[in-house]
């Protein structure tokens, strides 16, 4: 039980470094924070510290030298104070250029998006010692198009060379450690930064853990809590039922015909419904006439619509009444009087409204 609890620890911890260094690697890009270039002397013994900060740049010697019982106390003090400089910072070791091993290939313009690859492939052939002994870097140094040829510097350092050096820097809290090299012109990266023991990602790995523990937490909380609160909610629930069929049974009592229950009641109803509407006859005036005709002036009177306007068509216009189903007995009140522009006729019609009672027509 206890092997698959551990099991299970590490698996988490692993698939929390992907996250984890996402998180790290935004907040560095948000706070760079405080950089460090160790320029080491052709000794090795000494180096040249340049410590950035924002704007600010300081720049001291120290002596370097692993910390040992048999170093001298010069040694000892510069090693602990390169410690104490190099905490929380971004190191960048810069090795002698006579450290180095290089040497220049000749690829075709071709190869210039598989440079790292055509490299990695040359360097046992390249370096006197096996690669895996080596830290190496290129850059290209020349390119002829005429010819089209180029020219790339291959930078190799022996790894026992910088190995002190690189575990004197291990041993302080650095955020990350690169090397480099200086090859022609430029600089060279022999080593990527890697990430040191202040930038493991430890902060953002137990940020992380405990983001998610949280919810889980809250996840099964709410899954508890959900039967508690399921009685409130049906509740609401029935609530909201009630309150619908009452709106619903009030908007059918007021959409219903209206009744009356006595005489005088009915002989009231009955001449509301016999009164013609005057908004309800030119709502139907307006569907029924054709687009090519339109009214100058509409009068309603003793249950008659007298419509005065113009149309290029008028027995279209009589036709459209008689067959809306709205109108009858329409009829041509007088002569249509032909129009200044000779194609359109003024008219007056006449015709009788049907009455509207509770959406139907009589």
């Amino acid at each position: 039980m206890q092997v698959a609890a551990a099991d299970t620890i590490r698996k988490f911890d692993a698939w929390l470094e992907g996250p984890a260094s996402f998180v790290g690697e935004a907040v560095r890009a948000l706070n760079p924070g405080k950089r460090l270039t160790l320029k080491l002397a052709p000794d090795g013994r000494s180096a040249e510290i340049v410590q950035r900060q924002g704007s600010r740049e300081t720049a001291l010697s120290v002596p370097v030298a692993a910390p040992a019982s048999g170093a001298d106390d010069a040694d000892n003090a510069g090693a602990a104070r390169l410690a104490a400089l190099a905490r929380d910072c971004a190191v960048s070791v810069m090795v002698p250029a006579g450290w180095i091993i290089e040497r220049r290939i000749e690829l075709p313009l071709e190869a210039a998006g598989h440079v790292d690859g055509v490299v990695a492939n040359r360097l046992a052939a390249l370096s006197p010692l096996p690669p895996p002994d080596t830290l190496s870097g290129h850059r290209v140094l020349d390119v002829d198009r005429a010819s089209g040829r180029m020219t790339v510097a291959v930078a190799i350092l022996p790894k026992a060379r910088i190995r002190p050096v690189l575990d004197l820097v291990a041993g302080a809290e650095t955020r990350e450690v690169g090397v480099q090299a200086p090859l022609g012109e430029g600089v060279v990266t022999l080593m990527p930064g890697r990430a040191g023991r202040a930038g493991r990602h430890a902060a953002s790995k137990r940020l992380l853990a405990g983001l998610i523990v949280l919810a889980a937490v809250a996840a099964v909380a709410a899954l508890a809590a959900r039967p508690l609160l399921g009685g409130s909610l049906e509740d609401r629930r029935a609530g909201l039922e009630r309150r619908a069929d009452a709106a619903r049974a009030t908007i059918a009592e007021a959409t219903s015909p209206a009744t009356a229950s006595t005489m005088p009641e009915e002989a009231a109803l009955q001449m509301k419904n016999d009164a013609v509407s005057a908004l309800g006859a030119l709502d139907d005036l307006a569907a029924a006439l054709p687009l090519h005709a339109y009214a100058t002036e509409i009068v309603l009177a003793d249950g008659l619509l007298r419509v005065a306007g113009r149309t290029s068509d008028l027995p279209d216009v009589l036709t459209a009444l008689e067959s809306s189903g709205r109108f009858a007995g329409s009829r041509l009140i007088g002569t249509a009087q032909l129009s200044a522009d000779g194609v359109s006729s003024d008219f007056v019609v006449e015709t009788r409204p049907l009455i509207r009672t509770g959406g139907g027509v009589r």
